[in-house]
């Protein structure tokens, strides 16, 4: 008595869906397939699932809405993530206050102050300007970024101004009263520090 043939590999029965086999082997497959009738259920679910595959013409959500999305599950799973994480302390590389005033500029006259942090593989660009008693904190980060968040504190780690990233990864705080800070840039992997950022003429 005959006994009944093994059934096709999963691998091979994607294969022969695929029309990857050789002539012979696929003559073979499609022969083994018309009389095991479990072959040919998983075979049929494949042909259907790659059939989808290919003709699948949906749109990939909006920047934003991917970025909503995973700081939403990482916030849920704030506890297993928090080895992943990256934090770094951000190291500057550009003052301009460092710099000689240009020549015809009027002394006293309060201008905008930037610096520039490397911050592993990206750049920080922080823009500090005086209005009256008040400061101003901008700024963008360079290279990779899908969005975040942005937190000035104050010493004692009180929250003194919040902001989000904007499309182009920029950002502007609300003003702040003279005095010695903390930025905290929250990013999707990436946790980064601007330690020490003294607000004051």
């Amino acid at each position: 008595m005959k006994t009944t043939s093994r059934h096709i590999s999963f691998e091979k029965l994607a294969e022969l869906a695929e029309n990857r086999l050789a002539d012979e082997e696929r003559a073979a497959s499609l022969s083994h397939v018309t009389a095991c009738s479990p072959c040919a259920a998983r075979l049929n679910e494949l042909e259907q699932l790659i059939n989808i595959m290919r003709t699948d013409n949906a749109e990939d959500a909006p920047r934003d809405v991917r970025a909503n999305a995973v700081a939403l599950f990482g916030v849920r799973g704030s506890s297993r993530k928090t080895s992943v994480t990256q934090r770094l302390i951000a190291a500057l590389s550009f003052d301009s206050a460092r710099l000689s005033p240009s020549y015809g500029l009027r002394s006293g006259q309060p201008q905008a102050r930037q610096l520039l942090y490397s911050v592993g593989e990206n750049d920080l660009d922080l823009r500090i300007r005086p209005s009256g008693a008040e400061w101003f904190v901008s700024g963008q980060v360079l290279g990779q970024c899908e969005g975040g968040q942005v937190e000035l504190q104050g010493e004692g780690g009180a929250s003194a101004a919040k902001s989000m990233l904007n499309d182009l990864c920029e950002f502007a705080l609300p003003p702040v009263p003279t005095g010695r800070y903390t930025l905290r840039l929250r990013l999707t992997d990436m946790e980064v520090e601007v330690p020490d950022l003294e607000l004051r003429a």
